[in-house]
């Protein structure tokens, strides 16, 4: 080689080494098919992890445990419906919903943030994050759409949540790498591309057209061709698979969306969630996961673990896959379950990545397991009947001459809702439409449960019994069990037309808000009531003579004499409900069904001294009670009965 030709070679070396940006960046190089992050090829291993499921106080803990797997990214959803409950309020973002902290605590601990915005996210949430408040909005007229009214309130949630975003981006130095748009939006159907062009011009107006902006959808020819638009990055899901060269043909139709695309799988779905009344099991063994990861890093693709950690539903926020709704606890077979431990696919995934020769991001060591412990039992007493708790906190009551109200017509969008009114005979009880259990009660006794569907269990009719020779009360309360979270939103809920008895229309009802929080955190409007309520009315001789078996209010206390840790509630031997302690309601149960046996109550809702139990059964408890009270075991292990 000649010293001239040598010459030239050092001064382009130099020269490239000189004007490479260097600043914080995060771009698409579409000629090698890689990431830049800060002018450098990147490639990210991230786990999806909710902010939401998790007290606020256990973010750092999880957010560590995340990191000591040698992942370098968390994936976060961001759902509308939690950060504002009513249309007419301002978006939250305090406390267990301090999305900001969040992010920069992950950051804190070495993880860069993807961010899903949706305004559909899916995540077995709610309605897919999607508010129950927006069917008040009589001038939507298609969700998910390019729907005039529908957007224009969209447009308003992501002014309040895009602001927030918009410094931790990686151009001014924070740890957001990119954003999604909508979530597998190709399998909805609907296909509208102009719907899609707006969400990603109202993230650009906000972030800046440098923005990386992405879509999710099933690795499906059709799907992808109705999910994705021209200048977003088009990722796909990864399952584990043992088919040779199956990895490979998703990254190939992947790509074929996007000349120079990188290779992403942003949802790599490696556990499934649990359902209430339906077995699920972990169908990959670890080994297959693993194996798979391994295949696609050979790649070059990035990837994210869906999910790290699962969580916990608490309050009324769990979805549903129709006919049945997702369970309280979030565990999903995840490598940190829902208490914060690690398990075997934890250890399988970290030696995996441990062993990466050249990774950047090696495993930090890992958090020891957080203590946990079996408080003793605590003796249930009877407060009151379910309709007599409900009615003794002065409810907002709807009075209709005619129809009951819907859930939504009152503002009641989660949880249940109380409807009564007075007839003269008994019979048969027949509610055409209603969303989605409905329990009967005939002058403050329980006569049965109705199902819109369950299973394969719909039933509409009952036979309502023990009239009196004057009014009696005829109750219905009817609970909001989850929307669906895959598929296009069913929002009504409540009762959805005329109520017969005998084939007669009955008049003259009541719709009332039941007042079990929604929510458990910090969004707490009742309590301080409720609580003035408990203790001005407890009538201990009435409760002691009180019928245990009848779907009833269930009162304790817990006494803690050290400083609180976490633990157990188990519910076997009870049958349908919600537990709030203190002013947290933690969530579900459902222990006649199964297969969650146990709900997870984190040292946050906990503290020295008195704690407050309330149990909130509607369907009658059976083992867990005696003939004068009922009892709430804890254990320091979660129980699922398959």
């Amino acid at each position: 080689m000649s010293r001239e030709l040598a010459f030239l070679f050092l001064c382009l070396a130099v020269s490239a080494v000189v004007g490479k940006d260097s600043s914080p960046s995060f771009k698409i190089d579409t000629v090698n098919s890689q990431f830049l992050l800060d002018g450098d090829p990147f490639t990210y291993i991230a786990g999806e992890i909710h902010y939401f499921r998790i007290p606020h106080l256990k973010w750092d803990d999880r957010l560590k445990r995340v990191r000591a797997l040698g992942f370098n990214a968390i994936t976060v959803p961001v759902p509308w419906n939690l950060h504002q409950l009513f249309q007419d309020e301002t978006p939250v973002f305090s406390g267990n919903l301090d999305l900001v902290k969040f992010i920069k605590t992950a950051y804190a601990n070495g993880l860069y943030t993807i961010l899903r915005v949706g305004p559909y996210i899916s995540a077995e949430w709610d309605n897919g994050g999607l508010p129950w408040w927006l069917i008040r909005n009589t001038k939507i007229g298609k969700y998910r759409s390019s729907d005039q009214a529908f957007m224009a309130e969209v447009t308003q949630w992501w002014k309040h949540l895009l602001v927030k975003v918009a410094p931790l981006m990686r151009k001014n130095a924070g740890p957001v790498l990119m954003v999604q748009i909508e979530h597998f939006y190709g399998e909805l159907g609907i296909c509208d591309q102009l719907y899609m062009l707006q969400l990603a011009n109202l993230v650009r107006e906000h972030l800046g057209n440098d923005v990386v902006l992405f879509t999710v959808d099933a690795p499906v020819i059709q799907f992808l061709r109705c999910g994705t638009i021209p200048n977003v990055l088009p990722t796909i899901e990864m399952v584990p698979t043992a088919v040779d060269g199956e990895v490979q043909s998703w990254f190939n139709m992947q790509k074929a969306f996007m000349q120079g695309a990188p290779a992403v799988a942003s949802q790599f779905m490696i556990n499934p969630f649990k359902l209430w009344g339906k077995i699920v099991n972990d169908p990959y063994s670890n080994d297959l996961i693993v194996q798979t990861a391994k295949t696609a890093f050979s790649l070059k693709a990035s990837m994210s673990f869906h999910m790290t950690h699962g969580g916990t539903n608490f309050g009324y926020w769990n979805g549903a896959v129709d006919p049945y709704p997702v369970t309280t606890s979030y565990d999903s077979f995840a490598p940190i379950s829902e208490a914060g431990d690690v398990n075997q696919l934890y250890i399988a995934i970290r030696y995996w990545i441990n062993n990466i020769p050249g990774w950047a991001y090696p495993p930090t060591p890992i958090p020891s397991n957080l203590p946990r412990v079996a408080y003793p039992d605590v003796e249930l007493t009877v407060f009151d009947t379910m309709s007599g708790f409900i009615l003794g906190v002065n409810p907002e009551c709807w009075a209709s001459p005619e129809t009951p109200r819907t859930a939504e017509y009152i503002r009641n969008g989660y949880g249940y809702v109380y409807y009564n009114t007075t007839i003269i005979e008994c019979g048969q009880l027949y509610i055409p439409t209603f969303a989605d259990n409905a329990y009967v009660y005939l002058n403050q006794n329980f006569v049965g449960a109705l199902y819109k569907q369950f299973g394969a269990i719909h039933n509409n009719t009952i036979d309502v019994q023990g009239c009196l020779n004057q009014f009696n009360s005829l109750e219905i309360i009817v609970e909001i069990t989850g929307r669906a979270h895959n598929m296009y939103p069913d929002m009504s809920r409540g009762i959805q037309g005329n109520v017969y008895m005998h084939n007669i229309t009955l008049e003259n009802w009541e719709s009332c808000v039941v007042p079990i929080e929604t929510y458990e955190i910090s969004i707490v409007k009742n309590y301080e009531k409720l609580q003035k309520h408990i203790f001005e009315t407890m009538d201990f001789e009435r409760s002691q003579s009180a019928v245990v078996g009848q779907p009833s209010v269930f009162i304790g206390n817990l006494h803690i004499k050290t400083d609180p840790v976490d633990t157990f509630l188990d519910t076997r031997g009870w049958g349908k409900g919600v537990v709030t302690i203190n002013q947290y309601n933690i969530g579900r149960y459902w222990a006649s069904i199964g297969p969650q046996q146990t709900l997870y109550i984190p040292s946050d809702f906990l503290h020295k001294g008195t704690n407050l139990i309330m149990f909130y059964e509607f369907e009658g408890a059976t083992t867990a009670c005696t003939a004068t009270s009922c009892t709430a075991r804890f254990t320091n292990l979660p129980i699922f009965d398959y």
